[in-house]
């Protein structure tokens, strides 16, 4: 027994927290200890154009990550996005600073824009209701590969 007791004490202290492991996958956002879900990212202008649009469905523990290059306020819409996202601002210190939540797939414009409000440099997307589920909220530090 005093055995099995010891062997759980190291292993649980070896368990690495994604959010501060620096070995972190690069298609994996984590967060909340240990918690992660696979993204695709969309790093380029054109990745950034096509996001989402046109896709029928989304894994339930996935996302797409859009990479800038700068920290500014940023706006996006739901132009021929045909299933509802939530959106999580996330700034250049990989920090939560704010989230919106079931933003509504558009078909035809004029499409309703969602505001960061304050200056982001990540943006993720994941199902709405999504960011509720993950217990995703502002000031929440975040980790992924850059």
């Amino acid at each position: 027994m005093f055995f099995a007791i010891i062997g759980m004490l190291f292993f649980a202290g070896c368990a690495k927290n994604p959010v501060t492991d620096a070995k972190i996958s690069p298609d994996a956002f984590c967060f909340a200890e240990k918690t992660c879900i696979q993204i695709e990212r969309a790093a380029t202008p054109q990745q950034q154009a096509q996001g989402l649009m046109f896709r029928e469905s989304l894994s339930k523990n996935s996302g797409m990550l859009f990479l800038f290059p700068d920290q500014k306020p940023r706006s996006f819409w739901m132009k021929n996005t045909l299933i509802p996202l939530d959106l999580v601002w996330i700034d250049e210190s990989k920090t939560i600073v704010g989230v919106t939540e079931n933003a509504v797939p558009c078909k035809e414009g004029p499409c309703k824009t969602y505001p960061s409000n304050l200056a982001v440099k990540y943006v993720l997307e994941i199902n709405a209701k999504s960011s509720s589920q993950f217990g995703l909220k502002t000031g929440q530090k975040v980790d992924f590969l850059d």
